[in-house]
């Protein structure tokens, strides 16, 4: 298959607007699991709380336990959506990497640096009047500096502090810079893809892992359902083809979102803890996640517009992860120094999750919006 083939010969639709309602839910599931936030004291979890506590607990239950995965979520959707976007314009030199930094760079760092400054303008209220930092700890200059660059997770031993899920974008600049140079001269087909997913893997093996290296792995995981996709589409330009794949996709989701199959990848991935350690988790991330994303880009393809009507809720959703830990702040200064809240109850929970989604879209729409826009417009260049 020729690499360069024009993307919009291959691909029915432009944009995938549920892959972004996607990310939202990911995003609202760090938003859960973050909610006992508000049972710590200080930097440390109050002994006495108990998960079960928390509001509409036998509806989220796995969100409160598990959300974290969300955002090895993330990093597998941005290597799915990067591949689609910028590795063929990368690869024949259409965009230069000044560009492709700038793009990022403008999606990312404005409502970053909004935020960094939010927090650390709280955080430095909550302990005068407080005696303490609310969760992270790390609030010095030097974690200030390394937060505002976004290089907190490059190996710099940084603490946790400030806007602390901001520790997920410094892993994905890295990924961004990382992927510009490898794209540029090599991953043109599925083989080349899984290979250098196996390379990493034996990195991960040889070095350990750490946030930086679970990321690309993710990340390329991403990139690898891309190549899948492509063949998929190109397989499914004939009718019969299409019913035998439909067949086929329903069964696989029938097997694996049905628990059918979870003891026997649960042993597989046991097995493959030596190679793989115990971040990785292989049914998750090599099987679940790209199947949710092939079945989201499928139905898409199908139905173009499906989930148009909703764009501004996916839109949202870098804006929710990064917000909802400053409202948390307010929140938090609230109840030790204004009215005592109860996090428990089912009522606070709504209305703290409301504020989240308010704040959210005005300060999508007023802030971080136009200031992409206008930066686009003034760096990049023609």
């Amino acid at each position: 298959m020729n690499s360069n083939l024009n993307i919009k010969n291959v691909f029915n639709c432009e944009k995938f607007y549920l892959l972004n309602i996607a990310r939202t839910f990911a995003a609202l599931s760090v938003v859960f699991l973050h909610y006992q936030h508000f049972y710590y004291i200080g930097d440390r979890l109050n002994k006495e709380f108990k998960f079960e506590t928390q509001p509409f607990y036998e509806i989220l239950e796995r969100v409160y336990l598990f959300g974290s995965v969300a955002v090895q979520f993330f990093f597998v959707l941005s290597g799915f959506i990067f591949f689609f976007a910028y590795k063929n314009k990368i690869y024949s030199k259409k965009i230069n990497f000044k560009n492709f930094l700038i793009l990022r760079i403008s999606r990312l760092w404005p409502l970053h640096l909004l935020t960094l400054f939010m927090v650390a303008f709280l955080q430095l209220y909550h302990i005068q009047l407080n005696e303490l930092f609310f969760v992270y700890s790390g609030n010095d200059l030097k974690n200030f500096f390394l937060h505002f660059f976004l290089i907190q997770e490059w190996r710099l031993e940084a603490e946790f502090g400030f806007n602390g899920p901001s520790w997920s974008l410094s892993v994905e600049i890295f990924l961004y810079v990382a992927f510009f140079f490898i794209v540029r001269k090599t991953l043109n087909n599925l083989f080349e893809s899984f290979f250098f997913l196996i390379l990493l893997l034996i990195i991960n093996y040889l070095f350990g892992s750490n946030n930086i290296i679970i990321g690309l792995i993710c990340f390329y995981i991403g990139g690898l359902t891309f190549f899948i996709y492509r063949y998929l589409i190109i397989f499914l330009n004939k009718p019969i083809h299409k019913l035998i794949f439909l067949f086929v996709i329903i069964l696989l989701d029938i097997i694996i979102f049905g628990k059918f199959l979870n003891l026997f990848f649960l042993e597989i991935g046991n097995y493959l803890k030596f190679f793989l350690g115990e971040r990785i988790l292989f049914f998750l991330y090599f099987i679940k996640f790209p199947l949710i994303i092939i079945n989201l880009t499928l139905i898409q393809n199908i139905v173009p517009d499906l989930g148009k009507s909703l764009n501004l809720f996916g839109e949202i959703s870098y804006t929710i992860y990064l917000i909802h830990f400053p409202i948390q702040l307010i929140f938090s200064l609230i109840n030790n120094n204004i009215s005592r809240l109860d996090f428990s109850s089912n009522n606070i929970f709504l209305i703290y999750i409301f504020t989240v989604f308010l704040v959210s879209i005005l300060v999508f729409i007023i802030y971080e919006n136009p200031v992409k826009k206008i930066m686009r417009l003034k760096f990049l260049e023609k």
